[in-house]
């Protein structure tokens, strides 16, 4: 029994100190600090309207290294009957071309037709990792018929 005991002590011992060690491992610091905006000299935004031209997403690296690649997943998260949700509307992946770098993509509006009205999402990842999610809205915008 006290051999059992003493055992279980020392595996008990072992697995505590192997969490903290762990703990004290550098953590990857890999990131994006994104927004969304109107084009990429606006300021931030999260709604916007049905005939925007595009919806941008400007951003700026943090510990990224040449070569790393950041993957954009553009999600129409619900937007009726238009598409299923969660449907995954646009992807692009790209590489870092040097250390910190600064950078904007785009979403553009579906052909000559409006952004179907509703919610979305932006995944950003480096790597395989999701380094931040951006949510908005498309609402219907207010149009002035010129004659």
């Amino acid at each position: 029994m006290k051999r059992t005991l003493l055992i279980a002590a020392v595996v008990f011992l072992r697995a505590r100190a192997e969490m903290f060690d762990a703990a004290a491992q550098p953590v990857d610091l890999k990131t994006v600090h994104a927004f969304l905006a109107r084009s990429k000299e606006d300021k931030p935004a999260t709604t916007f309207s049905d005939d925007v031209p595009k919806v941008w997403l400007v951003w700026k690296s943090e510990g990224l290294r040449v070569g790393d690649e950041i993957r954009v997943v553009w999600i129409a998260e619900d937007v009726g009957n238009v598409a299923a949700k969660e449907s995954k509307i646009g992807e692009r992946s790209l590489r870092v071309s040097k250390p910190n770098e600064d950078g904007s993509i785009w979403l553009s509006r579906p052909g000559d037709r409006l952004w179907p009205i509703g919610e979305y999402r932006t995944e950003i990842y480096v790597g395989k990792r999701l380094v931040q999610a951006l949510r908005f809205t498309i609402k219907p915008g207010v149009r002035v018929e010129v004659q």
